[in-house]
């Protein structure tokens, strides 16, 4: 399977919505976004939530925002991505068993 085609990764090609495809991209973005703000370092900024602040110089607007970015991105990487994958596997099986019964 052939993921990089000279202009554009084949992965992020447009897709039918809801489809096995649509999931899985939309899988790998929200893990690409929580990857990227997990290495960016936001997750000291989770502090906020029991009192303390993330960065002195940021102020607590701004900590109390990166947080809150973080915390939605990681709760969609726990939750979103396995249930994105497994509703894409399944619905793989089930057009292929459609496919060779009928």
């Amino acid at each position: 399977m052939k993921i990089y085609t000279g202009k554009r990764l084949v992965i992020f090609q447009r897709a039918e919505f809801l489809s096995a495809k649509d999931m899985i991209q939309r899988a790998a973005a929200i893990s690409g976004l929580f990857l990227l703000v997990h290495l960016a370092g936001f997750r000291e900024f989770t502090g906020i939530l029991n009192g303390t602040i993330g960065s002195l110089t940021l102020g607590w607007g701004l900590s109390t925002f990166l947080a809150v970015i973080y915390i939605l991105l990681y709760l969609a990487f726990v939750i979103l991505v396995p249930v994105l994958v497994l509703a894409a596997a399944i619905l793989m099986v089930w057009q292929r068993l459609h496919q060779k019964l009928f």
